[in-house]
């Protein structure tokens, strides 16, 4: 556990000196730099591992490709030299033969004429076989049969001899081609010394012996008794190998030698720009060792790569040799292009790594400046945005935290003003209600006086005094005292009487229907609210026109909220009356056509905040309806101060509609 935390508290401070040091350089010099080393290390290392691996897997691929091509031709040659095993059972497996070799080496010693006679027919016998297992074999240079008393030629039918002949037999018996394939007991023995050519001679008078030759010699014994009867002798041409290399033409990357103890046997297409066997006996010594190998060593020189194989039975090797510097040209080839795509890939990688730092580094920079000037004060700067990266949504914060402060400070600009003009438009309201409130029973005595006069006049009630009763009605729901707000049924009374007085003047009336699905007497609403808006409509929707004109009042609730819809069937606004009514609202600028819609709209706000407030819907030749939405209350509410933030205090009053 100790361990795990000291390792814990090594990395932690490995990780802040690393940081600390890294944010001393620059951003651009610090990702040039990691992109640079990066590239370099990771390209340098692929390039040089992909070469080597690359490197190793020819040099095993050549090594067996020069190890299977040395088998196939140590097999081809093999077989070739099974054919001539197989052409000498022709001979020792004749009875015939075997017979007459037999009788021979007991006849050679009688000096009667009988057995002179059975000699040289069997001898005939014995040389004509001899003849026939050469025919048609122009590879083989001669076929023997040396007994320890005499040798037999290969003769034709007309007595003429062909093939070769030994001098010196008397040598011969103690030489390797005699003495060795009895050591064998009758295995097929093949021999390249070079005293081939001092053995062997095409008749007596040559004076050079038979060459470029490789022996074949077999013991021949007689089958029951397992006597000797002498030695199966084949003189074979090299040429007969020349066939072991078909297929093999063109690898001609090396050379193909027969190699005996006594150096090159054959060459197999030969090539002059690859390099030739080494004369050298040690060498042979080691093939003969192991048998064989594919091994690299430098003759002249030059690196060489050998590859040998011994044919079964023989001390004879097929071995291949080429330079392995041209056998590996290819590999260098691929090193140098390794090198050259490398340092491509470094250039790429280097205006790759420029352009993906200028483009952190220079918004960043532009973002610093931005930031700058905006702490000096200017924040109608802002950061122009190009690109959709972090940098670009850090921009886009900055300029978002901009627009958000030049609000804030709108905002509180704004509200200054709000309240300075919602003080204002309180004093007035408190002068207008002490205006109206001065000596009111002087405007009610007055009205009176003149509706009394007016039925003294006409004898009785009259519509003029039922006109002067209901204005004064109007006029002392409108100067009642109290709180800002009053209840529903009042200002629902305040509606009907003001319908009321407007249909003295009009033939035909204006209908109002009155619809609520709320306690009237216990929900409070400002007051003067529904007149202002219902007088837009008779003045603005009707335009004085009261034939089939209805308004309508609806009264509900919406949650928490109290819903009050007026709606008319009045002619309705286009497109553009409706949105400039709706921009007053919004901006609280009074309009000709919307006076009274303002005024209630501002009272609202003011009196229970923002949310609050008129929404207009109008259609043309349909109709208007204005949606009033209040905080329910069932209590009255007098907005008596305002605080130093442009809020509000309230005094709750008792009203009732009695």
């Amino acid at each position: 556990m100790k361990g795990f935390l000291l390792l814990r508290k090594l990395r932690f401070k490995w990780n802040n000196f690393v940081k600390k040091y890294l944010r001393k350089v620059g951003i651009f010099r610090r990702l040039i730099i990691s992109f640079l080393l990066l590239l370099l290390i990771s390209t340098l290392f692929l390039t040089f591992f992909s070469y080597h691996q690359y490197s190793k897997e020819i040099n095993l691929n050549l090594y067996r490709y020069v190890s299977l091509l040395v088998q196939n031709v140590e097999l081809k040659i093999r077989d070739i030299l099974k054919g001539y095993e197989d052409d000498a059972v022709l001979f020792y497996g004749d009875s015939r033969i075997i017979t007459a070799l037999t009788e021979n080496a007991s006849l050679f010693h009688e000096n009667t004429k009988k057995a002179s006679e059975k000699f040289e027919e069997n001898r005939i016998m014995i040389e004509a076989m001899l003849y026939r297992m050469r025919e048609n074999r122009k590879d083989i240079a001669n076929i023997q049969f040396v007994s320890p008393d005499c040798q037999y030629h290969m003769m034709e039918p007309n007595g003429y001899q062909r093939g070769g002949t030994i001098r010196d037999l008397d040598s011969f018996y103690k030489s390797s081609f005699y003495l060795l394939p009895q050591e064998k007991n009758g295995y097929p023995v093949w021999i390249d010394d070079k005293e081939q050519s001092s053995v062997f001679f095409k008749n007596g008078q040559y004076i050079y012996g038979i060459g470029n030759t490789i022996t074949l010699s077999i013991a021949v014994y007689e089958p029951v008794t397992r006597n000797f009867l002498g030695v199966l002798l084949f003189n074979i041409d090299y040429n007969t190998f020349s066939g072991a290399m078909e297929g093999y033409e063109s690898y001609n990357d090396g050379n193909v030698f027969l190699v005996g103890e006594d150096g090159i046997l054959a060459w197999f297409n030969p090539s002059l720009s690859a390099p030739s066997f080494p004369n050298n006996p040690a060498l042979f010594e080691e093939m003969t060792q192991k048998k064989q190998a594919v091994v690299k060593t430098r003759e002249n020189g030059r690196s060489v790569l050998l590859a040998y194989e011994e044919i079964p039975g023989t001390q004879i090797f097929v071995a291949y040799i080429a330079d392995s510097d041209l056998l590996l040209q290819r590999t260098t080839h691929i090193r140098n292009l390794c090198i050259i795509v490398l340092i491509c890939i470094v250039i790429i990688g280097f205006l790759l790594s420029y352009y993906v730092t200028v483009s952190i580094s220079d918004p960043i920079q532009q973002l610093v400046c931005v930031m700058d000037k905006a702490g000096d004060g200017k924040w109608e700067i802002r950061y122009s945005n190009s690109g959709n990266d972090e940098i670009a949504l850090l921009g886009d914060h900055f300029n978002a935290m901009a627009d958000r402060t030049n609000q804030l400070i709108g905002e509180v600009y704004l509200s200054e003003i709000k309240r300075q003009r919602a003080m204002l438009s309180w004093k007035n309201a408190q002068l207008d209600v002490l205006l109206m409130q001065i000596n009111p029973h002087f405007l009610y005595n007055t009205l009176d006086v003149i509706r009394w006069e007016a039925m003294y006049e006409a004898n009785g009630e009259s519509t003029v005094t039922q006109m002067i009763e209901t204005f004064s009605k109007l006029c002392r729901l409108g100067m009642r005292t109290g709180g800002n707000t009053i209840p529903l049924c009042e200002g629902l009374e305040h509606a009907s009487v003001y319908i009321e007085v407007i249909n003295f003047r009009h033939r035909e009336k204006i209908a109002l229907n009155i619809s609520v699905d709320v306690d009237e007497k216990n929900t409070y609403v400002p007051r003067f609210m529904l007149q202002p808006i219902m007088e837009n409509a008779v003045v603005h929707a009707f335009e004085d026109a009261s034939r089939g004109c209805c308004i309508d009042i609806l009264v509900g609730m919406d949650g928490e909220n109290l819903l009050i819809t007026v709606k008319d069937n009045g002619r309705g606004m286009n497109e553009q009356e409706l949105t400039n009514v709706r921009n007053a609202l919004i901006q609280n600028e009074i309009m000709e056509e919307s006076i009274g819609l303002v005024n209630v709209n501002q009272r609202i706000r003011l009196f229970y905040g923002e949310e609050y407030g008129i929404s207009i819907f109008s259609t043309p030749g349909i109709g208007t309806q204005v949606q009033i939405t209040l905080p329910l209350r069932n209590v009255s509410e007098n907005m008596q101060t305002f605080d130093k933030n442009g809020g509000s205090s309230y005094v709750v009053s008792n009203s009732d509609c009695g």
